[in-house]
């Protein structure tokens, strides 16, 4: 008779869920990856005492002068002290309601973007994103309303930043869509100047156009012809970021299907109708995260602005860092309070990228 043979116990099955077990999978799985994560904890331990420390424990917090900063830590009561001339530049106390005030209705057009009626929502979005330009320059600078004019040479800080990223995308972006077209377009001509257009301002470096805008741009002008030095930046900047952008709309238009455009002939739609109610709508769709990325470039790229000397955020800070009553060398508070001004700024605006492609995907797969 053939002996029974006990089956072997098996061990307790691992815990597959829970913080161990994600540690367990993905900092220590293998002797390398364990070594490794030991080694990016140590870093930890040894670098991030040290900056809590000077950033807020050693930190020196009140005071409005550099005697204030007594402490070993970071001193940011400079940061404080400038922190009006950082946001606002030079722009009169007085009159700093109407920066505040196109501040919110920046806010207000894009809260609008999401919540007004669908059956509303697009045409008074697109309304009231082509308006916000011209209403912008009409209340910061006064004339047009009756109010007291403050010439461009105090706008200035971070809000400088924001207005000239946002108007130059506003205005660039259907400029981008027209030359996007045009280098579609069968005829040779439009095609041509499109091309020699995208390519150039794609192909020269946005600090040369800077210069070309602020120094030899005046030199083509009729004697006695005066345009302000920061409209002709924005210009220079509406079209670099055509040319970038109507490259984005181009590979948009090659990735809609062909079956698309033979569908609108069918139903017997004009070209503007086919394009504007049947085509451009996916290409946004399909393009939006480059589109949100060629935001997020402009942005950033307008900090190139201090070259040429109009006073946006980079260029007020050298500015306080060069005052003689501010010499203790705080530039790495002022950098860092520029990076985390600047990154929130694009973090933010990845978020709300991330929002705009969820609401604009369609996919109902799985």
């Amino acid at each position: 008779m053939r002996e029974f043979q006990p089956v072997p116990a098996r061990p307790a099955p691992v815990k597959t869920v829970g913080p161990v077990a994600w540690a367990r999978a993905n900092l220590f799985s293998s002797i390398p990856n364990s070594m490794m994560t030991l080694f990016v904890m140590a870093l930890f331990v040894y670098f991030i005492p040290p900056i809590v420390d000077w950033a807020f424990l050693s930190a020196n917090w009140t005071g409005t002068t550099e005697d204030a900063c007594v402490r070993d830590g970071a001193c940011w009561v400079f940061v404080k002290a400038w922190s009006y001339q950082f946001f606002y530049g030079t722009y009169p106390e007085e009159e700093v309601w109407r920066i505040n005030l196109m501040l919110g209705l920046l806010v207000l057009v894009i809260a609008a973007s999401f919540t007004l009626p669908k059956h509303i929502r697009l045409k008074a979005s697109v309304a009231a994103w082509l308006l916000l330009p011209l209403v912008g320059i009409a209340v910061l600078d006064g004339r047009l309303l009756g109010l007291n004019q403050v010439t461009t040479d105090l706008w200035g800080g971070f809000t400088l930043n924001v207005f000239m990223a946002a108007a130059s995308i506003i205005v660039a972006f259907p400029f981008s869509f027209l030359w996007a077209l045009g280098r579609r377009s069968e005829m040779p001509f439009i095609r041509s100047v499109s091309i020699i257009f995208i390519e150039f301002f794609r192909g020269v470096p946005v600090l040369s156009l800077f210069f070309m805008g602020s120094v030899m741009l005046p030199l083509f002008f009729a004697e006695g012809t005066n345009v302000d030095k920061l409209i002709r930046v924005w210009i220079v900047l509406i079209f670099f970021m055509s040319g970038y952008m109507a490259e984005v709309f181009r590979g948009g238009f090659q990735a809609v299907p062909s079956g698309q455009y033979e569908a609108a002939d069918s139903i017997g739609l004009s070209y503007w109708q086919k394009i504007l109610l049947i085509i451009l709508p996916q290409v946004i769709k399909v393009s939006m995260p480059n589109i949100l990325a060629t935001f997020v470039m402009l942005f950033k790229n307008t900090t190139f602005l201090l070259i040429i000397g109009i006073p946006e955020v980079v260029q007020t800070l050298q500015t306080a860092l060069s005052n003689s009553y501010w010499l203790g060398g705080h530039a790495l508070e002022g950098y860092l309070f520029v990076f985390l001004v600047f990154w929130s700024s694009c973090f933010s605006m990845s978020l709300l990228a991330r929002r705009i492609e969820r609401q604009m995907n369609t996919d109902k797969r799985g």
